[in-house]
């Protein structure tokens, strides 16, 4: 891959890579890296083969770099009214009976209502996507983490509420979804909230793109 000219691409270039290395993209990070360390200009294999320099890199180097990503975004012009402040992502810890806390063990409580939760949950628990059409294959996932959640309802009732959920010519699933973005939208700030929602095109696995790393599990 050549070295890429500074000026490639303008403001939009640089907009759409800062976008890409915020969602978690290793390459695009890789890529901004090279760009400017001054090192050689060209890469003797595809740039996807380093991705491991920057799995090891710790939390505080790339919080740096994000940094200097923004620094020079600002030199070009591009950070003022462009670019959303990069802010410090929330890690999310979930304890056995599926409470949520943000920020740390001990941290606040992000409250739910029980269905709300229990979407939320599951998608934590498949980052690789799902199928709205196929989500009757989560059925029985979805109904022991209900059950987890909201232990005292009766087994017929937690069967019903998840039938409803996973019947593809039903609105709940849809809702449920959408209140779980509108409540977090109220919690997180702005810069990351987008990585915390369920996302994705039609015909397209809907996902919540926050990185791994930030959830722990009990």
């Amino acid at each position: 891959m050549e070295k890429m000219a500074p000026g490639l691409g303008g403001c939009g270039f640089f907009a759409y890579l800062y976008g890409m290395m915020i969602r978690g993209n290793l390459e695009a990070q890789l890529m901004w890296r090279l760009l400017y360390s001054g090192e050689p200009g060209r890469l003797e294999e595809p740039s996807v083969d380093y991705g491991g320099l920057l799995d090891g890199m710790e939390a505080a180097e790339l919080m740096a770099l994000m940094q200097k990503v923004q620094e020079r975004l600002n030199n070009l012009g591009c950070g003022a009214g462009s670019i959303t402040e990069f802010v410090d992502p929330v890690e999310l810890f979930i304890g056995k009976n599926y409470t949520i806390r943000m920020g740390g063990p001990e941290g606040p409580m992000l409250q739910l209502r029980p269905l709300v939760k229990m979407l939320f949950i599951l998608f934590l628990k498949h980052p690789e996507g799902i199928l709205l059409k196929q989500r009757d294959i989560y059925r029985e996932e979805m109904e022991k983490i209900y059950s987890t959640i909201n232990p005292n309802t009766y087994r017929e009732d937690v069967k019903a509420r998840i039938a409803r959920m996973v019947d593809l010519q039903d609105n709940s699933f849809s809702e449920k979804a959408s209140v779980l973005n509108a409540r977090l939208e109220e919690l997180l700030p702005e810069g990351i909230v987008d990585n915390y929602k369920i996302q994705g095109y039609n015909g397209c696995p809907r996902k919540i793109r926050l990185n791994q790393l930030l959830i722990h599990w009990e």
